[in-house]
C-alpha cells in the first residue's frame, strides 16, 4: 500500500493474512492501512484506508485512558489488539467518530 506521508509508518497490527499499519499524514491525520491477502469476504485480496482528523485525538486518548495530548500513535499502538479485534471503524464509530474509509478489493 502507498501512503502520502513523510511521517515513519509502523505495523500496527498484523493477523493470520491481514496487515494493517498506522502513521500521520503531513495534514496531521491518523491513517490506518489495511490489507488481507487471504480470502476477506470471499476476495484474493481486501485493502483499506481509515483517517481520523487531528480533532478527534484527544477522544481516542481519553477513551484509552490517556492524557488527551499524548502521542496517538503511541496510545493506538499500546491497544492495537483490542482495537483490532473489535474492528478499527467500528472502535472508532462506537466513539463517536466519523472517520474517513475507503476500500478496494479483488476477486482474482
Amino acid at each position: 500500500m502507498s501512503e502520502n506521508s513523510s511521517f515513519e509508518t509502523r505495523v500496527f497490527k498484523e493477523k493470520g493474512t491481514c496487515c494493517v499499519w498506522i502513521s500521520l499524514t503531513e495534514a496531521g491525520e491518523l491513517r490506518l492501512s489495511g490489507q488481507d491477502l487471504g480470502g476477506f469476504m470471499g476476495t484474493s485480496e481486501y485493502e483499506y484506508v481509515i483517517t481520523v482528523q487531528p480533532d478527534d485525538f484527544g477522544t481516542i486518548c481519553t477513551a484509552l485512558g490517556e492524557p488527551v495530548d499524548a502521542d496517538i500513535i503511541e496510545v493506538m499502538c499500546a491497544r492495537a489488539e483490542e482495537i483490532f479485534d473489535r474492528g478499527e471503524r467500528t472502535w472508532l464509530t462506537d466513539l463517536g467518530i466519523d472517520a474517513g474509509f475507503s476500500n478496494w478489493h479483488s476477486f482474482d
